[in-house]
């Protein structure tokens, strides 16, 4: 289980895990907005660019459950959809999730896996236990809705 950090209040995240985002598009890099109709495709995209990425086996499946899970949220949550970006920074491959919902922080985020009956908060939960760091902000520019959820797996073997 990574740990879970909360980000900036004025402007997202102050960092995601293991480092800054890029500042612009780098190799094998992905970014783009969802709707609940583009998730069975944003799955596969995904996966092909996780693999570019450098991820495989279960790192890999880790990450893309954890984004299906980050997704699904903005979907359930933050009206209807958002923005994904996948890409590496050093030994990590981070997937962030940005929308334009109401925003929440970690402590939304149970510390024991949620009861069988519960309707809420199987999600992060999960993220946080398949990951290497879990990062929660507010919406990017400062704006008062919105959040940015960022997690990131550390690759087995990083290229050098």
């Amino acid at each position: 289980m990574g740990p879970t950090t909360e980000g900036s209040p004025d402007g997202g995240p102050e960092r995601p895990p293991g480092g800054p985002a890029p500042d612009g598009p780098a190799d094998h890099s992905l970014e783009t907005r969802f709707t609940s109709a583009d998730l069975p495709s944003l799955r596969v995209l995904m996966g092909a660019y996780a693999a570019r990425l450098g991820l495989a086996g279960r790192r890999r499946d880790a990450l893309l459950l954890s984004a299906n899970e980050l997704a699904d949220n903005a979907i359930r949550h933050a009206g209807g959809g958002g923005r994904l970006a996948l890409y590496r920074s050093g030994p990590l491959v981070c997937c962030r999730v940005s929308d334009s919902g109401p925003g929440f922080d970690a402590s939304v985020i149970p510390e024991c896996a949620p009861g069988l009956g519960s309707a809420t908060g199987w999600g992060l939960w999960t993220v946080r236990q398949l990951t290497d760091g879990l990062e929660i902000g507010r919406g990017d520019g400062g704006r008062a809705r919105g959040a940015v959820v960022t997690c990131c797996v550390r690759l087995t073997h990083p290229a050098r």
